[in-house]
């Protein structure tokens, strides 16, 4: 039995631990997801396993639970590992969101790096295969059922509104710049 660390709806520790589909009304655990971009910004997603339980041959991103004593932060490397077999290191990891579902709390983070497709190692008992698609290309696999939305929306909104992106102050106002943008004062 995979055990969890217990929080409220608070998102405070309750300091136990119990296994992850024991949880109790007002118990929540960590979820993790990655969304992995490159320089052409593009999303790296994996194709689930045809005899899985959960979403057979559906496309997704990085995603699944904290075990008892990871931080989400750590939860989303291990997790990187395991189904891809890359080895993220924290300082590359950006936070970009966080919320709440039934009984998880899910932290949602970003890793920018170009890698190579040919590198990575497919955990077989859960990824057949992955590939690199462009935001709009996923977004409409989601629409065609065949890719799995959770967290996307998340992504998305941080994408357009922060992704590359920078604020200064012109003539006392906040300007946001995209950071190919030259700045004219």
């Amino acid at each position: 039995m995979e055990l969890v660390d217990v929080y409220n709806n608070k998102h405070e520790s309750l300091n136990y631990t119990k296994g992850r589909k024991e949880l109790g009304k007002d118990e929540y655990r960590l979820s993790c997801f990655a969304w992995i971009i490159n320089s052409e910004d593009q999303l790296l997603i994996q194709q689930r396993v045809a005899n899985t339980k959960n979403c057979p041959n559906m496309w997704e991103t990085v995603s699944g639970g904290a075990v008892a004593g990871d931080t989400s932060l750590s939860g989303t490397i291990r997790e990187i590992k395991e189904e891809l077999g890359i080895d993220a290191k924290e300082e590359d990891m950006e936070f970009i969101g966080s919320y709440k579902r039934y009984n998880d709390f899910v932290e949602v983070f970003l890793l920018k790096s170009d890698i190579d497709l040919s590198t990575l190692i497919l955990q077989p008992d859960e990824v057949q295969n992955a590939k690199w698609v462009s935001i709009d290309e996923y977004q409409k696999m989601i629409d065609d059922g065949i890719a799995v939305a959770s967290g996307f929306e998340v992504f998305q909104n941080y994408y357009k509104e922060f992704y590359n992106k920078y604020m200064i102050i012109i003539d006392g106002k906040r300007v946001i710049k995209n950071h190919n943008e030259k700045i004219n004062i």
